[in-house]
């Protein structure tokens, strides 16, 4: 299992140096920062359900107390989130733009990860499985809260906040018993080739999910005024959503529009993998 750990600890670095963290950027106020934050939705959403659904196929009666046990550590931070994007935004996310273009990238990587918790795997991978999402978490978490605090931000977030960071602080105890449990684990060369696979995938999730958040940051740099940064016309902001590089471009009988408009005929220049 010390492999297997040593990967988590290689893929959260990884993860650490995503762009999006670079983009970041704390010289406006706290809502613009924070602006991608109900992009985030789908996926607080679903990880309580992922949360319970792997202590629930968890057969080992002591691996199965540990799932539970973090299950409910992690009972209510959803509300949190809630919370702060009211906050944040002043009112709550409806379930049409929950479900729209904007969010397509925060519903693949979701998706993706809750498809783990229905492989039909070895019990002591599911444990693996929490600690590869709380690796996540903690760079994620560690880098709002910085944020949160120089905007003194702290009063009115709590998902976003250090208050998150001091309730993981709490679970410390736990963390150290999942961790003992971990390091202690023998794994045959099968399924330790799964868990190091399993790891790759929820990361590539996560790189998906932050692609897509890093999207808004993209976005408001173009929208700077023209003499630091000159904007694209909105067309091609819009195209930008689901573009890769390295394809071609075809002309097909649609346009995107803002995030979660409706597409509408018109003959315009998309990018289609080749």
């Amino acid at each position: 299992m010390k492999a297997v750990l040593q990967h988590i600890a290689v893929r959260e670095a990884r993860f650490a140096s995503h762009p999006f963290f670079s983009d970041l950027r704390m010289d406006r106020p706290i809502e613009q920062v924070m602006a991608f934050a109900p992009r985030l939705t789908f996926w607080v959403m679903t990880f309580q359900d992922v949360l319970r659904l792997n202590a629930h196929f968890i057969q080992d009666a002591h691996l199965k107390a540990l799932a539970t046990r973090h299950h409910a550590e992690e009972g209510g931070h959803d509300q949190w989130f809630e919370d702060d994007i009211a906050a944040l935004t002043g009112g709550s996310l409806s379930i049409g733009a929950m479900y729209g273009k904007a969010h397509v990238k925060t519903r693949d990587a979701a998706y993706a990860i809750i498809s783990e918790v229905y492989r039909p795997v070895d019990d002591r991978l599911r444990i693996v499985l929490l600690w590869a999402l709380e690796s996540t978490s903690h760079v994620f978490f560690g880098r709002t809260a910085v944020i949160s605090a120089a905007q003194g931000a702290d009063e009115r977030l709590k998902y976003f906040s250090d208050h998150h960071m001091q309730a993981e602080a709490q679970h410390a105890m736990f963390e150290q018993e999942l961790a003992a449990e971990l390091e202690a684990m023998e794994l045959s060369p099968e399924v330790r080739a799964d868990a190091l696979a399993m790891v790759d995938r929820i990361y590539t999730a996560f790189d998906t999910m932050f692609d897509g958040l890093r999207i808004h940051l993209e976005r408001e740099r173009a929208e700077e005024p023209a003499a630091a940064h000159q904007a694209p016309p909105p067309r091609v902001a819009a195209m930008e959503e689901d573009v890769d590089l390295d394809m071609e471009v075809e002309i097909v009988d649609v346009e995107l529009l803002e995030d979660d408009e409706a597409p509408r005929a018109r003959d315009v220049a998309v990018h289609r993998a080749a």
